[in-house]
């Protein structure tokens, strides 16, 4: 069983960069996190954050699937993101981009182990068993991933709810 909790979080923007995502291939995922710090972009982004963890997420990283427009289409664009600083420079880095993540109600799985198999594991969990026994439905809304701290033994999966059979927002 796969510890959750139900939250709720205004809308907050991030920043950072994106890669389309086209289908199932897992390894996709860990390519472009791979890219990301041999390019910099993830040094970039701590620079920006300045160990400040986000204040809607608690993270110091996100992993934001952005199914937002068709939850059941599997293709989307995969964003490595922070949350923007109030701080922030007004002129973005090359190849950053801003992103808004609408408020939502959350539905946040702990992701214990080593990633990215807990992940697969929590989000498989959260879908394929939780979501249908629970009342509630997949949002309009992207999927994300937080990475509270650097290690890579825990990480949350979250998944954006509402209501069974309440119209979208």
């Amino acid at each position: 069983m796969v510890n959750f909790r139900l939250i709720e979080r205004p809308i907050f923007e991030v920043i950072g960069k994106k890669n389309w995502i086209g289908g199932q291939d897992n390894d996709l995922f860990g390519r472009f996190w791979q890219e990301c710090q041999t390019n910099g972009l993830l040094a970039a982004l701590g620079r920006l954050r300045a160990g400040r963890r986000g204040p809607q997420t608690s993270g110091l990283t996100l992993g934001i699937s952005r199914v937002e427009q068709d939850p059941a289409k599997r293709e989307f664009y995969y964003m490595i993101a922070i949350e923007k600083p109030a701080d922030c420079p007004p002129g973005l880095l090359e190849g950053m981009e801003t992103y808004q993540v609408p408020a939502t109600q959350w539905a946040v799985f702990e992701c214990r182990g080593k990633v990215p198999e807990s992940i697969v594991q929590a989000e498989m969990f959260a879908i394929m068993e939780w979501l249908p026994n629970s009342g509630y439905e997949h949002a309009l809304a992207p999927e994300m991933e937080v990475y509270p701290d650097q290690g890579d033994e825990y990480c949350e999966f979250w998944l954006p709810i509402q209501p069974k059979g309440e119209a979208p927002s």
